[in-house]
């Protein structure tokens, strides 16, 4: 017995809904998984009245399902700051929380990455001075522009 078009349809439809939902899922843990370690680069900024590149470190420490925890550190400034963060589809997200070293870096700004290539990661600041929104495309108002590449 033949089935109907709109049936065989759907029942195709549904096999790739299927088939595509591990395959999102492992790419979320993949992302996850690559995250720790240690991160070198840029940090340009373009807020707070600075106009100018910054060296920056950023060290995943530990990694809990989708959150992480580690330190950032600015050498420029002599600074170490606590991160908090998570991985929330192809999103990278994490904000400085408080100073281990030194006191010269915004806390509290959001940082939205996402991998460009296996070890390289780049995004956007949000500046906390600004309304910073969880949901939308900016998250709030850019400060600055980051690229970090796996150490």
């Amino acid at each position: 017995m033949a089935l109907p078009a709109r049936t065989t349809i759907s029942i195709g439809a549904l096999l790739l809904a299927l088939l595509a939902v591990p395959g999102s899922f492992a790419a979320e843990d993949h992302a996850a998984s690559e995250l720790k370690g240690t991160w070198s680069g840029t940090f340009n900024q373009y807020s707070h009245d600075i106009n100018d590149s910054f060296a920056v470190k950023l060290t995943v420490d530990a990694i809990s399902g989708s959150e992480f925890t580690g330190t950032m550190e600015w050498p420029t400034f002599d600074t170490t700051t606590r991160v908090m963060g998570m991985v929330e589809g192809s999103l990278i997200k994490w904000t400085e929380t408080g100073y281990i070293k030194g006191d010269d870096a915004v806390l509290n700004g959001l940082y939205v990455a996402h991998f460009t290539a296996t070890n390289e990661i780049t995004g956007d600041w949000m500046d906390p001075k600004h309304t910073i929104t969880p949901k939308g495309p900016r998250f709030g108002t850019r400060g600055a522009d980051f690229v970090l590449k796996k150490d």
